[in-house]
């Protein structure tokens, strides 16, 4: 009889495929691309709004074409398909380097967002709840980390090269270097399920006489039973828990895209543009250190204490730096803090969605919580902009962080109650 092996290191090397084609190029490209906004505008004499308009492109796009994203997904494998899209974003990524003109740079944010809405929050999230009985919060949390670090080392490393061989080179290297990873580590590791390598999810419950080994069709039975644990996307689009999951992750994207806005606080206050900058090193250190931290807990204690820890760690972080003045030291501690709740976006979100829901149509559920986000990332800039041009302060600004974050503390137990009534017993 064949036996079919439990905990598999197929998982782990399935974790290394997805920071190839998420981690890589959102942390390398997306996360840097504030390091070329200046030279382009010199070089070409055009304004910051349309230097910066492929950015608005690009969430847009991705908010159309993420629940395409999410049914190729789940009918097709997505070690291919992301090996596509690896390629063809890291090769237009090569070509914008040779861009001179608006409209190549806004084709190229057409490009990145139909890829994005594959990459950047949805395909990852999807393969790890397949591959991960247990763990699945650490292993999302060590993607997302892996992310941020990667955006902490290319950003001085692209200013760098930016500054010795100019902005065409500088993202040339950044893109080829994107590309190539990306491209090997997906094709050589993603795979579809457990059950296309034989292997049972990492974490899954081992019985019968061998702890070591289930047979092959009790392994399937035992795979294809939790797979169909869940809500359908059906039941799910009629539950008014769909909406406040995608609200939660709109909130979480709309806090942690206020950290851009922070070195323009410092700067008009009194604690000075250095501090600001310091800021957000500070805040990614602390994003970083979040991710894991709400992944190992996630794990321990379930999603909706990580949850509400999350959600009341950005709010204190945030409230401690806005009452900070210029005591330097308590806005540094509010910042660290407030990395909790920028880390709930890459978290928090999609854990929620599998603890909603459950794994059933994860992938089809989670790509409209990914539309959620991407839509909440094209108004944020907009709304933060707004507040400080009619008021003349940032003070506006913050209640609003404040108060989203509170609304989210609300909702995660509600969703959770709301969305497990559709299919726990």
């Amino acid at each position: 009889m064949s036996k079919v092996k439990s905990g598999s290191v197929w998982a782990w090397l399935v974790l290394i495929g997805c920071i190839g084609f998420y981690s890589i190029p959102t942390g390398i490209i997306a996360n840097t691309s504030g390091i070329f906004v200046a030279p382009v505008m010199d070089q070409f004499g055009w304004s910051q709004t349309d230097t910066t308009m492929y950015r608005t492109i690009q969430p847009i796009v991705s908010a159309i074409c993420a629940p395409f994203a999410g049914k190729l997904l789940e009918k097709y494998d997505p070690r291919w398909i992301m090996t596509a899209v690896s390629a063809v974003f890291g090769l237009a990524s090569v070509a914008s380097a040779f861009a001179t003109e608006l409209w190549q740079w806004n084709l190229y944010g057409v490009v990145f967002g139909v890829t994005a809405a594959f990459f950047m929050y949805l395909a990852a999230p999807v393969l790890i709840n397949i591959w991960f009985e247990k763990g699945a919060g650490i292993a999302v949390s060590i993607s997302a980390a892996t992310l941020s670090l990667l955006a902490v080392i290319a950003s001085p490393v692209g200013q760098a090269l930016i500054s010795a061989y100019g902005w065409q080179t500088a993202r040339l290297v950044l893109s080829l270097v994107t590309t190539v990873a990306s491209v090997v580590l997906c094709a050589a590791f993603v795979r579809k399920s457990p059950s296309v390598m034989n292997v049972l999810p990492f974490g899954a419950s081992q019985t019968g006489e061998d702890a070591e080994e289930r047979s092959a069709e009790e392994a399937a039975a035992a795979v294809a039973a939790a797979e169909n644990e869940g809500a359908t996307i059906e039941e799910a689009r009629k539950s008014p828990a769909m909406y406040t999951l995608i609200l939660v992750a709109g909130i979480f994207c709309m806090c942690a895209a206020f950290f851009q806005q922070i070195p323009a606080f410092c700067a008009h206050g009194e604690l000075g543009a250095s501090v600001g900058a310091m800021a957000v090193s500070i805040i990614m250190v602390g994003g970083i250190v979040g991710k894991l931290l709400l992944g190992a807990l996630n794990d321990k204690i379930g999603i909706q204490w990580t949850g509400l820890i999350a959600t009341i760690g950005g709010a204190l972080g945030i409230t401690l730096a806005w009452q900070s003045g210029a005591n330097e030291a308590v806005f540094y501690a509010g910042m660290a803090i407030f990395g909790f709740g920028y880390a709930g976006l890459t978290v928090i979100a999609p854990m929620l969605t599998r603890g909603t829901f459950g794994p059933r149509n994860y992938s089809q559920i989670y790509s409209w919580v990914s539309t959620g986000i991407f839509i909440a990332t094209a108004i944020s800039f907009t709304v933060y902009g707004l507040i400080y041009d009619n008021t003349g302060s940032y003070d506006g600004c913050f209640m609003v962080v404040i108060a989203l974050y509170v609304v989210a503390a609300v909702l995660v137990p509600f969703t959770l109650k709301a969305g497990n009534k559709l299919w726990k017993k």
